[in-house]
């Protein structure tokens, strides 16, 4: 088996990618992770879309496992049946996968909603973080106070009068919420609009000396433990990030990490 990353040309998840073809009319595959044996650079979940057109959507872990969950996938459709697979990665590891072909109207089983990132601000780290955003196949949409003169590509670019206005933007259980504007006075109304939202991560750039209190006066005003378990401020993890670029990468770092349960920490 090749050792090696498979990288797609287009970035989105493979069950909302495979969910939307469905919805075009087209038919697909997903090919699924569902054991383990030794120590393979997989783990149980990855998920590969393969649609009828020949794209493919995510990863299993290489792309040797990805190309035999392809071909794999292309014969699930070809043949309308469902496969239970195993790929080797060596002697004592391999993967075990099941593919699954589906048809407009099939339900596609798993997580299927695309992450939304929501960028609060304009400046360098907002372009970044919008730019990182997008190659990381996340719906991005940004927010500014007033017209802003960023051209970075967005899906939805917002301009608001005041603060208030973004608690009545739609906000989701997969929407992340970085705000990244320099007015602290707007960045903070702006996170108080957004606490009663369902948004499972709101990150908010600032130094310690800038937002210390702010948890403390969130929590006086009555918002519940669990609703401030979800502020992250300052914003990001730890990678000692100085440039706009650095920055996105430590914040959309741990949104990943909080969107797939995780700490963060260095693997083992």
């Amino acid at each position: 088996m090749r050792r090696g990353l498979f990288v797609s040309s287009v970035v989105m998840e493979p069950r909302a990618a495979v969910r939307e073809a469905l919805a075009r009319g087209e038919r697909a595959a997903l090919v699924t992770v569902t054991g383990l044996e030794g120590d393979p650079p997989s783990r149980e979940g990855m998920a590969l879309g393969v649609l009828e057109s020949g794209a493919t959507f995510g990863s299993l872990g290489c792309d040797g496992f990805d190309r035999s969950g392809a071909a794999d996938g292309k014969r699930a459709l070809r043949e309308r049946i469902r496969l239970e697979r195993a790929y080797d990665w060596d002697e004592r590891s391999r993967i075990r996968v099941d593919v699954r072909p589906l048809a407009p109207g099939d339900a596609v089983p798993g997580q299927v909603d695309r992450p939304e990132l929501l960028v609060i601000g304009s400046g360098p780290v907002a372009r970044a973080l919008l730019a990182l955003g997008r190659v990381l196949g996340f719906r991005v949409r940004q927010v500014t106070l007033g017209t802003s003169s960023d051209d970075a590509p967005v899906d939805e670019r917002i301009a608001v009068r005041d603060a208030s206005e973004v608690g009545g933007l739609p906000v989701g259980r997969e929407t992340y919420v970085v705000i990244a504007g320099h007015d602290r006075e707007f960045s903070q109304e702006a996170l108080r609009a957004l606490l009663p939202s369902d948004a499972p991560y709101l990150g908010m750039m600032g130094s310690r000396r800038h937002t210390g209190h702010l948890l403390e006066e969130l929590g006086a005003a009555g918002h519940s433990s669990a609703s401030l378990a979800r502020v992250h401020t300052p914003v990001g993890l730890d990678l000692g990030a100085q440039t706009p670029e650095e920055i996105a990468l430590a914040a959309l770092a741990h949104v990943v990490a909080v969107r797939r349960g995780r700490n963060g920490a260095p693997l083992a």
